[in-house]
């Protein structure tokens, strides 16, 4: 019995040597392998706050005319500055009607370097405008040749060139009454199409460019339609053209801008098109591009809902805030109506919200295998609920910010990612993802947060959520890294 019993042992021991070893080696890959990584996520809701973001809001017209003169210049400057100091964009016009019939002189010159340097170093976006006429009169005040206006574009492109970081749109191309493109003798087709060609060759193509109506971006394509893939941001004149609309809610064709009767089935470009027709070119035109202006006494006046939903269809993203006062105080005076965080504010603060891009966190996750990734995959969640998209790139960043150990106050690790809201338009959602090198980090508890910055100005892009900022970005929620061995070893 005692030999049988020693036969078997010898048998089986080295097979309880090879599970004895397996079990060490699991145990080892276990320890080396299986980490744990759990995610808990802030609860995000959108608050009622007017943000002061670049490239969207309400403006000023700041006006000046070149002259040989011109010696309060540096004054004026000054004292407009310090007006639009509460805004974020600005309409910069240069009056160039003293010089109509000859070249800018390098005094002239001097003072357009002046004015938009003045305005670059205040921080604020320029939305730039050159004309020669500011009383209605169009044909008198512009040059007797076409090819004086292309020499003034040539003149002043150098300079808007140097500050083309500041220079968020150019509107028009120089001509018409106040410089809007009507009431001139150079915008027949050809002339307007080698005006607005020109300008666009002449100027960085980070500047976006502005016509008065959908007509007029139609007569300058070429298309009767948009193309079925739109080359967004590529520096092309099609990806830089938009729209600039100083009638809206002014008559039932925005004060000529729209025609009265279908376009439906025209091959011909330049048709004007009805007031739905043209807002339905507007809101698949101007995601891509900026489209803002000014309203005027509203034939719908004291209809809210209407002027909501046209500024949401025309994707508005900038307003003069001091025209026309009478529409403005009317939405002053009413109030908004909705199932959102807004019900029971004015009128003109819930347009004021939602003038552009307006962005809101909906929700954040984290996808890693314990076993087998050797990185965690974090996503993160954003929503327009603006008018219109931003029209440009901002870049994400994901901080983490240890909470727990002794080195909490030390561990800050960033990451960065592109979460394409350049085309995001209103209502749309997109999801930001980076990836997080989580076995490569100290076990702990860290803070996640966001942050949005505009590579351009430098300026970062404040969100509508709660939780609000922190001195590291917006807080998405915890991220846990490891586990207790102690519970495995014993």
């Amino acid at each position: 019995m005692k030999k049988r019993s020693k036969r078997i042992f010898i048998i089986l021991f080295p097979a309880i040597l090879i599970l004895a070893a397996a079990a060490g080696i699991c145990l080892f890959l276990y320890q080396q392998r299986y980490l744990p990584v759990s995610w808990s996520s802030e609860s995000f809701s959108e608050t009622d706050a007017v943000l002061d973001n670049p490239y969207r809001g309400f403006y000023q017209i700041h006006a000046y005319s070149l002259n040989e003169e011109n010696e309060s210049l540096t004054e004026t400057l000054e004292k407009h500055i310090e007006e639009n100091e509460a805004l974020s964009l600005v309409l910069v016009e240069i009056n160039l009607k003293e010089y109509a019939e000859s070249a800018l002189s390098d005094n002239a010159l001097a003072q357009v370097d002046a004015i938009l340097s003045a305005w670059a170093e205040s921080g604020q976006q320029i939305i730039l405008r050159f004309l020669y006429d500011w009383d209605g009169n169009g044909f008198s005040g512009e040059p007797s040749s076409l090819d004086q206006v292309l020499e003034h574009m040539e003149q002043v492109s150098e300079i808007i060139n140097h500050y083309a970081d500041s220079i968020h749109i150019l509107q028009g191309v120089f001509v018409g009454s106040y410089g809007e493109m009507n009431e001139s003798a150079y915008l027949g087709n050809e002339d307007l199409i080698s005006l607005i060609t020109h300008l666009a060759e002449l100027t960085d193509p980070s500047i976006y460019l502005a016509v008065r109506t959908p007509a007029q971006w139609r007569t300058i394509t070429g298309l009767t339609s948009l193309p079925d893939s739109f080359p967004a941001s590529d520096g092309s004149l099609i990806s830089r053209l938009g729209l600039y609309n100083d009638g809206i809610l002014g008559t039932e064709t925005d004060l000529g801008t729209y025609g009265n009767t279908s376009r439906a089935g025209s091959d011909t470009p330049s048709d004007k098109g009805t007031r739905a027709e043209e807002l339905a070119f507007q809101d698949e035109l101007c995601r891509y591009v900026p489209n803002g202006g000014e309203v005027v006494y509203d034939y719908t006046l004291g209809d809210l809902d209407a002027a909501i939903d046209t500024l949401s269809q025309m994707h508005i993203s900038y307003l003069n805030e001091g025209y026309d006062t009478t529409v403005l105080e009317a939405w002053k005076e009413s109030t908004y109506d909705g199932d959102d965080v807004f019900n029971g504010c004015s009128g003109y603060d819930y347009i004021s919200a939602h003038l552009g891009y307006r962005y809101i966190l909906t929700g954040t996750g984290l996808e890693f295998n314990t076993w087998f990734d050797g990185e965690a995959i974090f996503s993160f969640t954003i929503q327009n609920v603006g008018f219109a998209s931003s029209t440009r790139d901002f870049e994400a960043m994901i901080t983490l910010h240890k909470i727990d150990g002794s080195d909490a106050e030390t561990t800050m690790l960033s990451y960065t990612t592109d979460p394409g809201l350049c085309i995001l338009s209103s209502e749309e959602s997109t999801d930001g993802t980076v990836s997080i090198p989580v076995r490569d980090l100290s076990e702990g508890t860290y803070a996640a947060y966001l942050t949005l910055t505009d590579t351009v100005t430098g300026a970062k892009i404040s969100l509508a959520s709660s939780p609000e900022e922190t001195e590291y970005g917006y807080p998405l929620g915890t991220l846990t890294i490891g586990a207790d061995w102690s519970a495995v070893s014993g």
